[in-house]
């Protein structure tokens, strides 16, 4: 007399695993890698290209204060804090 179990489910082989992973892995390699740059990453990259001009400009203001050069334009200013609302 043979008994089975209900709901059985039939085994793979071992090797057959092992073999169909190594397919799927063989299949991914062959594919190439890409690499996608969000927005926002290249909006911080070209941020980071101006950090040299910002440094540069900072220098000159920094210069400017120290020879007592630097002037401010009230109107401007003015003009600005009105836009941003401060």
């Amino acid at each position: 007399m043979r008994i089975e179990r209900p709901n059985q489910v039939n085994p793979l082989n071992p090797y057959q695993q092992q073999n169909m992973k190594q397919e799927e892995v063989k299949q991914k390699a062959a594919g190439r890698d890409q690499v996608e740059i969000s927005p926002e990453a290249m909006e911080l990259q070209r941020s980071k290209e101006t950090e040299a001009e910002r440094a540069e400009r900072i220098a000159k203001l920094k210069e400017q204060v120290q020879a007592g050069t630097y002037h401010v334009d009230a109107k401007l200013l003015a003009e600005k804090l009105i836009e941003r609302g401060l």
